[in-house]
């Protein structure tokens, strides 16, 4: 289990990519037709995705350090301050959030957003477990005590919570810069899914 978990954890950028991939070879939703409210349901639901996410990973490369972006498990502390009190996985949250905002963006409602929420869903939740059993195996009672008050993802909407005491490592443009390469991908690979949607609509015309 353990030789299992470290797999997933080193190739999980391989696999988001391939997570991307798949979306990018998928029919992209058209464009909205009409003023009607409903066809731009999808579209305020990924604004609603991108921004809790952007907001949420910003939040959280405050308090971490740039270790999470290596290919094995890695800790020097166990980080509980600022968003990790209040979930313990706040960075695959905002992954997660991320990818569905991409989702709904390309897809819209159609059936295959329903296959591609579930598998995003399963992903992070097994990347989640496996960083909670490093992190326990690492920390013990420390991380247990931690973990009983903390739940794996977020149990609100709100991004920023009240956190008494917590001073962030960074500032939130320290943060932001942080995750220069995050960025680069995210644009570029929106840029993509709009241009795709640009062609759709020319095609359809």
């Amino acid at each position: 289990m353990r030789k299992a978990s470290a797999i997933l954890y080193r190739f999980r950028g391989f696999i988001l990519a391939l997570f991307a991939v798949a979306l990018i070879a998928c029919p992209a939703a058209p464009f909205p037709q009409s003023a009607s409210i409903s066809e731009f349901i999808p579209y305020l639901i990924a604004l609603f995705l991108y921004t809790y996410g952007i907001l949420m990973r910003i939040w959280a490369r405050q308090y971490i350090g740039q270790h999470t972006r290596g290919s094995t498990h890695e800790a020097d502390e166990l980080v509980t301050d600022g968003p990790y009190a209040h979930c313990r996985h706040p960075l695959y949250t905002s992954n997660l959030f991320i990818a569905l905002g991409a989702a709904s963006f390309h897809l819209g409602t159609n059936q295959l957003f329903v296959l591609f929420a579930p598998a995003l869903l399963l992903f992070e939740f097994a990347l989640a477990r496996a960083e909670d059993s490093f992190l326990e195996e690492k920390f013990g009672d420390t991380w247990r005590t931690w973990a009983l008050r903390t739940p794996m993802f977020p149990s609100r909407t709100a991004v920023f919570a009240p956190n008494s005491g917590s001073t962030p490592r960074r500032t939130f443009l320290q943060a932001f810069k942080a995750d220069a390469s995050t960025w680069f991908w995210f644009v570029f690979f929106n840029l993509i899914i709009v241009l795709l949607k640009v062609f759709t609509e020319y095609h359809n015309v």
